[in-house]
């Protein structure tokens, strides 16, 4: 679908992020005749999206604290000469604050209005506006740890509840301050962890106490709203996890019954119509056994996994975010979004699965990216590039395409089995040995699903098996030419839609 901006568009946006989104902010901003403004840390200055970009400032301190910095950021945009900025996902993506101090810079936040964000970003706020909207919360309730003998009125509460539990912080996200409680037993401790986390991360005094429900499916869905009217771009299965983030997903999700599909739909658009949303955002939901739903948590930004939605439905989230952050109308019905085939991503981290999955750093010395069909490889890999400790360990994301989710998965296995990349260790073969699982294949799995850490191949070990496959290959050409005559094969060639074969290089 062609997403047309209006005259009256931004001229030049600063990104402030880094990486691999800032090099796919930068690729919609080019589309749309828009100039990109790049801002970096010190360890990030031979990356491509500084390189690419139209200008580039370097932001002062290092590490993570330097893309947190609004001061210097809100400087260097008014400095540039931007007439608006992108967060990306991560760092200040989701600080209302820092919306609301764009906006009254008189800059264009790309993104939902800052009250929204504030009120999304509470699960407080959240839970009860959820409930009004008749939206399926999980059952549960808050507690004020500075209130005398919080933690006994909260254990007594739990017991009705019933376990196993999970006490959450509500201003945390990205699966961090989550503490799950088994049984009555490991309440306190469990309880101490979460306040000790709470303080640590967001400085929240209340904490949110939910039923565990087990057996479930994390599923999300893709919504966009101009502050009148939302739409859904359907569904993501989000339920291969690791310590609570995603390495997995993939849309749409095949097994879930049609009702509880156009239910979830349903029930991200009342979300989103509910607070007169006005920008791209998921809305994420649990998923029980019996196919029951309940709203989990909004997230007003793009999403890490948005290269699904958009190779599905042919529609750029990015140019929409642009154009929405402008006033502009939203440009579609529900009924002109159609979905199509399936996709599938993977997230390539920097990290030993064998290591408990520990983060794995050091020089990239060589780097040989998959090329297989309809693949978008979304990364700011090259080979002489450093991976530090200084941010989060995913460097890369694989996603592809296919008629079927079948198809999908092949082309995949293939893009990770041709994933070269020595220096540093990744969870490539890991996520191959996902891909290979009866769980995964039948989508028989769940959160809760464990899956075994396979024994990455050496360098020596795959240039071994490849050899020996082109020997047999050889061979078997051989004898079959000795037996038969040569047989012309007229083989077909894949229709490419730009937008389906695009790869974020």
């Amino acid at each position: 679908m062609t997403l047309r901006l209006k005259s009256s568009s931004n001229k030049k946006i600063l990104i402030a992020n880094r990486s691999e989104i800032a090099l796919r902010i930068q690729a919609t901003c080019r589309a749309l005749g828009i100039a990109v403004v790049a801002v970096y840390a010190p360890e990030d200055a031979s990356l491509r999206f500084v390189r690419t970009a139209d200008q580039a400032f370097a932001l002062p301190g290092s590490g993570r604290a330097a893309y947190m910095d609004q001061e210097a950021l809100l400087a260097i945009a008014l400095r540039s000469g931007a007439d608006a900025v992108h967060p990306g996902y991560g760092f200040l993506a989701e600080n209302a604050t820092f919306a609301r101090r764009v906006h009254e810079a008189g800059l264009t936040w790309v993104g939902p209005r800052h009250d929204l964000i504030a009120l999304m970003g509470d699960k407080i706020g959240a839970r009860c506006t959820i409930e009004q909207a008749g939206v399926p919360v999980v059952p549960g309730f808050f507690a004020d740890v500075t209130k005398p003998q919080a933690c006994l009125g909260a254990k007594e509460r739990a017991a009705v509840l019933g376990y196993p539990l999970m006490i959450k912080d509500p201003l945390g996200g990205g699966g961090k301050g989550m503490v799950r409680v088994a049984n009555e037993s490991t309440f306190e401790h469990s309880w101490d962890m979460a306040v000790r986390q709470a303080a640590k991360l967001t400085g929240s005094t209340q904490l949110l106490i939910e039923r565990c429900l087990e057996n479930t499916r994390h599923l999300e869905v893709q919504v966009a709203g101009d502050g009148t009217r939302a739409v859904h771009f359907f569904e993501r299965e989000c339920s291969i996890q690791r310590r609570h983030q995603k390495i997995v997903e993939e849309s749409p999700c095949l097994f879930v019954s049609e009702v509880t599909r156009a239910r979830l739909h349903e029930l991200g658009v009342k979300a989103a119509q509910m607070i007169g949303y006005d920008s791209v955002g998921t809305v994420e939901f649990l998923v029980t056994a019996d196919q029951q739903c309940y709203f989990l948590e909004m997230n007003t930004r793009l999403q890490v996994e948005h290269s699904v939605t958009e190779l599905t439905t042919g529609v750029d989230l990015v140019a929409l975010q642009i154009a929405l952050a402008q006033g502009q109308p939203l440009p579609y019905q529900q009924a002109e979004i159609v979905q199509r085939g399936h996709a599938v991503e993977c997230r390539i981290y920097a990290e030993d699965p064998e290591q408990n999955f520990f983060p794995s750093t050091g020089l990239i010395h060589y780097f040989q990216p998959p090329s297989v069909p309809f693949m978008r490889h979304d990364h700011d890999l090259f080979e002489g590039v450093e991976i530090t400790s200084c941010f989060d360990p995913m460097i890369a994301k694989v996603t592809t395409y296919g008629v079927s989710r079948t198809q999908a998965i092949q082309f995949m296995a293939e893009a990770l089995r041709q994933y070269g990349i020595e220096g540093i260790t990744t969870n490539r073969a890991f996520l191959r040995s996902i891909l290979e699982t009866h769980e995964f294949v039948a989508g028989a799995f769940d959160t809760a699903t464990q899956f075994v850490v396979a024994q990455q191949e050496t360098a020596n070990q795959q240039a071994a098996r490849e050899a020996a496959v082109i020997i047999a290959a050889v061979m078997q050409q051989v004898l079959v030419e000795r037996v038969t005559a040569p047989q012309k094969e007229v083989s077909g060639g894949w229709h490419n839609d730009s937008w389906k074969g695009q790869q974020w290089r």
